[in-house]
């Protein structure tokens, strides 16, 4: 639960790596945001293939913020270096994937169980990043965001997002702040109904999901009327 964005996409020049690599540690660096970075530059500045095993690239970490991955394959394709592992493993064999879903706009919903998922590819975690920036708050999303924004303009190809909050392509930090505030009511609505409560089964987890519903349709019939 909280805000995020997503993105793909690529290096438009393997040489610009280290270019990219420099700039972006230098702006966390004033921002005073965590970096981890990976090899800085591909062989003979040109992207491999076939695919190996090195990631290239930086990782920045703004304060309460989930990781934002600049990190790309030998191919120069942005990726989430964490979900190598499930990619291998998925390859193998060795990753059993069980999906739940539910339809919250559903009055009396039931999740459907299922082991056997033909659509799901890890390659869409991989290649399509998500960062939840709920904790950091509006204005550091909107720092990133206007990072990425430059950062694409300047060094990618094929770029993709997806700003939940809108921000992306209304530049207005205005409805930026009303999602984050929605947000924060029903994060506050879930805290409280579960606090005191534990979850042993499905049955348990839809009677704390209905109270949830129930609870933040309360609070939007008691708001007042401009």
């Amino acid at each position: 639960m909280g805000l995020s964005f997503h993105y793909k996409g690529r290096l438009q020049e393997a040489a610009a790596l280290p270019l990219l690599v420099e700039e972006v540690e230098d702006i966390c660096k004033t921002l005073g945001w965590k970096v981890n970075v990976f090899e800085t530059q591909f062989p003979n500045h040109a992207f491999q293939k076939p695919i190996n095993d090195h990631d290239y690239g930086i990782i920045f970490v703004p304060p309460e913020c989930e990781p934002i991955s600049l990190v790309f394959n030998s191919e120069g394709r942005l990726f989430n270096p964490f979900f190598r592992q499930l990619m291998q493993d998925e390859n193998r064999g060795n990753v059993k994937v069980i999906t739940v879903k539910l339809d919250l706009n559903d009055e009396n919903p039931e999740p459907i169980i299922s082991e056997d998922d033909d659509k799901f590819d890890p390659s869409d975690f991989a290649f399509n990043i998500s960062v939840k920036t709920q904790y950091a708050g509006a204005e550091a999303h909107i720092k990133i965001i206007e990072l990425l924004r430059y950062l694409s303009g300047k060094y990618l190809a094929d770029f993709e997002m997806m700003d939940e909050s809108k921000y992306w392509d209304t530049k207005n930090p205005d409805d930026l702040h009303i999602k984050m505030d929605s947000l924060n009511m029903i994060i506050e609505a879930f805290n409280d109904i579960i606090k005191d409560k534990s979850i042993h089964n499905p049955k348990e987890f839809l009677s704390l999901i209905r109270m949830l519903k129930a609870h933040i349709k309360k609070d939007k019939d008691d708001e007042p009327l401009d």
